[in-house]
């Protein structure tokens, strides 16, 4: 059975079994830190009174014992927590992505978002020094009860130092979580802009932006500092009185201490045991106080990817269907890409058959990209539907559909990895054979046999393709896997004559094997290809059916702002 809990909060509760073997580490560990307060007080009260140095000795072994299964102890608590860590980064890490591409697709991102640092973030702090505090804290009791049998009076002190120091670390809680907030809301920004100016460095200098882009991501960084700033320095405000107030407490307990020795109520050897024990009880607290920041982050991030993986949860996977064959019905009333606040398409009524091929064209901003992400079972209709073979795409498998669709986008991306790779569509198990049939069903084969390590050449690592030649790899990760539904949206935007006959002939291979492909186009050349056209127009269909019918119909039209001016020879020829 499906089930719909949060990954995040599932993959956090994994860790308990981890935590309780944590805490069971931090309570012996704790346990055997009273070993150097004995050791002073035996030290202080029967070695120094009694003049024997075999108990020196044996005391001084017995300690060194002690501290090394303390370090035993203290490293394998870290140890477990770095390997908590890293179980819980690969669980939620799949989730994570899973939820960030829905979202996207969604047309929800968040700019400057790093759901990557979040959970890098957060496995750290698991990893980290600030969870060992937490785990320490809880045997701050025991230290004072040591204090107190040492002394009613030094438990007290003890005990209202401890009182202190933990209202001082929630009153920096509250101060600090919401400049922490606008920091990181206003350090998201200034991000997002440099990765932007990153990504279109050669835009931004053609235009001379450069210096308009880096006062404006510097007067961003200025605001997140001054937020950062903020924070820091309340966070640091309350490091230091925290710091402070340990240290006048530990000189305190050391001055009662010598007071009650002066007195005859205690002995020298309780005084420095009492001030060892303080500081160990007050340490957590301290470095917790210290350390806060990183624990607000933490929270943070942990709250990001948990709300997250809550809004856009992976959906129950639906019933296998047979994979199509015979037919793509459009019934579209109205459709707008998601979160708008406008109808994109509206009155969309065709349907295509096995075999064929039809061209979509019309002005820019007539709906042609959002009709093809419908087509290609990214978005889906507000009003309507899209069936394949009589059946809704809504209702398919994800898997099951991607792998009857073949779609290429206007903006061409292909992952790090080798061409083989890419073009198999990173399958656990790719198919040599079909890459290679897809490869020259592409028009590609040869350009990558000519490649320094044809199939296996790896993009993404300092190896350079035009944008005709990513175009055209992208149309054979497209072919891959023989789609019944090929989508190509503006699939010759970068081709040269030699790739736009590629592309011809692709189509028509498609058309051969009773596949069906939809063309967004702007160039008449593609509607050699065709057999059937449609016209958008402001999101309406104004007209479909056979080429050379709508042609005839409308020729003059048919192209009204395309790239390249088209004149009407050229479109009552390309349909010849």
């Amino acid at each position: 059975m499906f089930q719909n809990a949060n990954p995040v909060k599932t993959a956090w509760g994994s860790l308990r079994k981890g935590f309780v073997a944590v805490a069971v580490f931090s309570l012996f560990l704790n346990l055997l830190m009273l070993a150097g307060p004995l050791y002073m007080l035996q030290v202080y009260d029967r070695v120094l009174t009694s003049q024997n140095p075999d108990t020196l000795i044996a005391l001084s072994l017995l300690l060194a014992g002690v501290f090394v299964v303390i370090a035993c102890l203290d490293l394998m608590r870290m140890r477990i927590l770095g390997r908590l860590a890293a179980r819980f980064e690969l669980s939620v890490g799949a989730p994570v992505l899973g939820a960030a591409m829905h979202r996207r697709v969604q047309g929800e991102s968040k700019a400057g978002e790093n759901l990557v640092e979040d959970v890098n973030g957060f496995r750290e702090f698991i990893s980290g020094t600030t969870l060992t505090a937490f785990f320490d804290a809880p045997w701050i009791p025991i230290y004072l009860l040591v204090l107190y049998v040492l002394h009613p009076f030094l438990g007290l002190l003890g005990l209202a130092g401890a009182v202190t120091l933990t209202l001082m670390a929630l009153i920096n809680n509250a101060r600090a979580r919401a400049p922490m907030q606008l920091a990181s809301q206003a350090r998201g920004r200034s991000d997002a802009l440099f990765k932007t100016g990153d990504r279109n460095a050669e835009l931004v200098h053609a235009l001379g932006m450069k210096d308009d882009l880096v006062r404006r991501w510097t007067a961003l960084q200025a605001d997140a500092h001054q937020h950062k700033t903020r924070a820091a320095d309340r966070i640091a405000s309350f490091s230091v009185m925290s710091k402070t107030i340990r240290m006048g407490l530990q000189s305190a307990a050391l001055g009662l201490g010598a007071a009650l020795a002066i007195t005859g109520e205690s002995t020298a050897g309780v005084m420095i045991a009492a001030t060892i024990v303080l500081a160990r009880a007050l340490a957590p607290i301290d470095q917790l106080i210290g350390q806060w920041r990183t624990f607000l982050a933490a929270r943070g991030s942990y709250g990001k990817i948990r709300q997250l993986t809550e809004d856009f949860a992976e959906t129950p996977p639906n019933l296998h269907l047979p994979r199509a064959f015979k037919s793509l019905d459009v019934r579209i009333a109205q459709a707008a890409p998601p979160r708008a606040m406008n109808a994109t398409l509206r009155g969309i009524d065709f349907c295509l058959t096995a075999g064929d091929v039809l061209a979509v064209i019309g002005q820019s901003g007539s709906g042609k990209t959002t009709l093809g992400k419908m087509l290609a079972g990214i978005w889906h209709p507000q009003r309507g539907e899209i069936l394949l073979d009589g059946s809704p795409m809504s209702k398919w498998n994800a898997e099951d559909l991607g792998n009857q669709i073949g779609y290429l986008p206007q903006d061409v991306e292909l992952f790090d990895g080798t061409i083989r790779e890419n073009i198999g569509r990173f399958s656990t198990a790719i198919d040599d054979a079909e890459v290679l049939r897809a490869a020259r069903e592409a028009g590609v084969h040869d350009l990558i046999s000519c490649l320094p390590d044809g199939y296996e050449t790896r993009i993404g690592q300092g190896f350079f393709l035009s944008g005709g030649q990513r175009q055209r790899l992208a149309l054979a990760r497209a072919l891959y896997g023989d789609p019944f539904v090929l989508v190509l949206d503006e699939p010759n935007s970068d081709l040269d004559a030699e790739g736009e006959q590629a592309l011809r002939d692709a189509l028509l291979a498609v058309q051969e094997r009773g596949a069906i492909a939809v063309v967004m186009t702007h160039r008449p050349a593609t509607l050699q290809a065709a057999n059937k056209v449609m016209v958008l127009r402001s999101g309406g269909q104004t007209q479909f059916g056979n080429k050379q019918d709508v042609l005839k119909v409308n020729s003059r039209n048919v192209l009204q702002t395309p790239p390249r001016p088209a004149s009407e020879t050229q479109i009552t020829g390309a349909a010849q």
